[in-house]
């Protein structure tokens, strides 16, 4: 059953015995990379504890804690850890700079946090923010001051206050939660006694638009946070596969009517659709390009499931994928060069990166378990994704590079992970002198 249901898309739109040949396509080369090692460079960065006074009882993690797990997170940095500032051990290990600070309890219950950014040679310190916060919001603190430091050091934002939205069984049922990037601060979305699947976040990240059983057919809903949920495109019969344009927030989706599954692009405020492109295959699992220029999908006009790619008129259509007999779900990386997607490997979905052209192809995963459901952190360094390679299906997170696999969650089980946009409001401007 639950296979039946986490490729139920296929159950509607392919007959999977109509496939390419093994050995096609036997010519192009697959690089195979080892998850233990990182082909892209890091940066050493300490990290020092933050200086206590007395009354704090700590019910999470402390703040250089949380700071570690943002720097091996990020992709970016590898961590030297040291109780107290230690020049000696920072030298030998290059770590440039290091981070600490201070945290004291305010009497009102918050916590007064002091956080800090240092030249390790010198001393020098190069940002500094404070931060007055209940101790359950410690940790998004830490986030915004983390990404502060990626912004200081690089030049561009980090991805530590960012979301991610996902699929949970709670007490037998599906449902879509929220969970800070790290898995964190986790929140139950939707709440029904029909499976909700294929979370995808609404521009803005103000809100969700999932799948829902609740009909007795897949159907899609949006809701925003705070909000009550609202059914989208009644006039179909079927609907699902969101994806939303990150320029105008259009809608496209798949629908199924006499056995055919079409793309349509709708406008979520009136509700009106139209047929995106008009193709005598099957076409789902829709992905926009970064600036909305082209769309990813997933299509049976070669026989079993490969991806296209068309222009956002429905133009200059082309194959992305040859390799292999069974391709799905392409997400598109932020910087639009490249696409993850899904790849079946002698029974075991693995996760693959290639060229918008099919070419440099690069499997992440290695046959652990199932591997699917790519989805990249808004700054192209991280992919998210689920595996049951510890025996149950969870939410993990990566490197571009399939390095430093991370499980974020724990209990139950997790699938289907999209991570949200980057937070608009935060942005941070322009600093003189940054890296």
């Amino acid at each position: 059953m639950r296979e039946n249901l986490k490729r139920f898309v296929w159950g509607l739109v392919l007959a999977l015995a109509c496939v390419f040949p093994q050995g096609v396509f036997a010519s192009i080369d697959t690089i195979a990379v080892d998850v233990g090692i990182s082909v892209f460079k890091t940066t050493p960065i300490g990290i020092v504890p933050f200086e206590e006074k007395p009354g704090i009882d700590w019910i999470e993690e402390r703040p250089h804690q949380i700071l570690t797990r943002d720097a091996n997170l990020s992709g970016r940095f590898d961590v030297v850890a040291s109780e107290k500032f230690n020049l000696a051990l920072f030298s030998r290990s290059k770590a440039k700079h290091y981070m600490t600070g201070k945290v004291e309890p305010t009497g009102d219950g918050r916590l007064s946090v002091d956080c800090y950014l240092y030249v390790s040679q010198s001393k020098t310190l190069l940002l500094g923010e404070r931060y007055t916060v209940p101790q359950k919001e410690l940790r998004r603190a830490m986030h915004a001051f983390f990404d502060k430091v990626i912004y200081q050091l690089w030049g561009e934002r980090g991805v530590a206050s960012t979301r991610i939205a996902y699929v949970s069984k709670i007490d037998g049922v599906k449902q879509v939660v929220v969970s800070d990037y790290d898995g964190f601060h986790r929140s139950q979305i939707t709440r029904d006694s029909t499976i909700s699947m294929m979370p995808v976040w609404t521009r803005g990240n103000k809100g969700l638009v999932y799948v829902n059983f609740k009909t007795n057919r897949p159907r899609l809903y949006t809701k925003n946070f705070g909000r009550p949920e609202k059914p989208l495109f009644e006039q179909f019969d079927q609907t699902f596969s969101p994806a939303v344009n990150p320029v105008n927030g259009e809608l496209l989706f798949s629908s199924s009517k006499d056995g055919k599954t079409d793309l349509y692009l709708g406008n979520m405020e009136t509700g009106k659709a139209r047929k995106f492109a008009y193709l005598k295959s099957n076409q789902t699992s829709p992905a926009w390009s970064p600036y909305a220029t082209e769309v990813l999908f997933t299509s049976d006009r070669g026989g079993g499931p490969q991806i296209f790619v068309m222009g956002k008129d429905g133009s200059d259509l082309r194959r992305v994928t040859f390799m292999g007999r069974y391709n799905e779900r392409a997400s598109w990386s932020p910087e639009g060069d490249r696409i993850a997607y899904t790849s079946m490997d002698n029974g075991k979905m693995n996760i693959y990166t290639c060229a918008l052209d099919g070419s440099d192809i690069v499997q992440l995963t290695n046959n652990a378990g199932n591997n699917e459901h790519p989805s990249w952190s808004p700054d192209g360094k991280l992919i998210a994704f689920s595996s049951n390679r510890s025996g149950t299906y969870q939410i993990y997170i990566m490197r571009k590079d399939g390095s430093n696999v991370t499980r974020i969650t724990q209990a139950g089980e997790n699938t289907a992970p999209t991570w949200s946009w980057f937070y608009e409001e935060n942005k941070p401007q322009p600093k003189e002198g940054s890296k």
